[in-house]
């Protein structure tokens, strides 16, 4: 295969990505639209003509989920109707290894290192912003706040982390296995990233990225799914929950505690690790040519302008002077 020919099988990678976030707009902006309408009409019917009703319909129609159910089920029988069910059943479901409780301690600590990597990059970016008189903390407080409604709570915590491992780890991630496992856990990665289309969860996205990417290669995609309700569900819902009484103080105590534990728990893991880590990786080498076509890929290239182009528009909310 010539590299013109490799870079088109590749860009399928990159077309996937952008055809399913194009319809997750389209759905979530059309639901949100029925529902302000019904909502509003419901308010005019009942109080008349009453702004603070009015508008709170207007608000409880766009703190909703309902636009992204419905645009995971249209994606959904979209790549179903694409892609076969013996594909599904023999190359998205396909098990690896038995996944041993220590093996998943040990995945888990690496998972939620990110997290910390997470917090040092968003503090770091803060006193950035500082120092230029911005701020973005209003913005980070309110992508970390957990959910609003019951409907993205169920969202958040449970259908997204199914959709988007069906679509990256599994779609995506298994189109460009033939290629090797590292171009297609680092390509599945990156657009998980991107996808994220702002520039404080695209980094964290990655990073998580390339460890459900490795769990979804060596393990299943359905510990893929686990691993990634946990961080949504637990660490970005429940534990925001739970520590809402503590206080700014005790909040800060208990996560930051929980991800030095992870840290110190990922660095033994590696260490104990080292000689099987080494031989994947050896074993699953890398060719340059595979990654610079995936990135010089049309697919690629049209979906990496579309998440900049959103990342940049997205800065102009989260980051606000100070």
């Amino acid at each position: 295969m010539d590299r013109k020919q490799l870079r088109k099988a590749l860009g399928v990678a990159g077309w996937t990505a952008l055809i399913y976030n194009l319809i997750m707009m389209v759905c979530v902006v059309v639901t949100m639209i029925a529902e302000m309408i019904i909502g509003m009409m419901a308010a005019l019917n009942a109080d008349g003509f009453d702004y603070g009703s009015i508008m709170g319909a207007a608000m409880a129609a766009a703190s909703s989920a309902w636009g992204y159910f419905v645009s995971a089920a249209v994606g959904i029988i979209i790549l179903l109707a694409w892609k076969k069910p013996r594909y599904w059943n023999e190359e998205i479901w396909k098990k690896g290894k038995p996944m041993k409780a220590g093996a998943f301690w040990g995945i888990l600590a690496v998972f939620l290192s990110a997290q910390f990597l997470y917090q040092l990059y968003t503090i770091s970016l803060e006193v950035t912003l500082n120092g230029m008189g911005l701020t973005m903390m209003e913005g980070l407080e309110a992508m970390s706040a957990g959910s609003d409604s019951f409907s993205m709570f169920l969202y958040m915590g449970l259908l997204a982390p199914v959709t988007e491992e069906l679509l990256f780890r599994g779609l995506i991630q298994r189109t460009l296995m033939p290629y090797g496992k590292k171009i297609a856990i680092l390509g599945s990665a990156f657009l998980f990233g991107m996808m994220h289309g702002n520039i404080l969860q695209t980094p964290f996205a990655f990073l998580v990225g390339l460890v459900l990417g490795y769990v979804a290669s060596e393990y299943s995609i359905a510990w893929a799914m686990v691993l990634h309700m946990i961080n949504n569900l637990v660490l970005g819902d429940m534990l925001t929950r739970l520590t809402s009484g503590m206080g700014e103080t005790g909040a800060a105590l208990v996560i930051w505690g929980i991800l030095i534990i992870s840290v110190i728990g990922a660095i033994v893991t590696l260490i104990r690790k080292r000689r099987e880590i080494r031989a994947w990786s050896h074993g699953n080498a890398m060719g340059p040519t595979y990654v610079r076509c995936f990135f010089s890929s049309a697919g690629v290239i049209t979906f990496t302008v579309v998440m900049v182009i959103s990342t940049i528009a997205t800065c102009f909310a989260l980051i606000t002077p100070l």
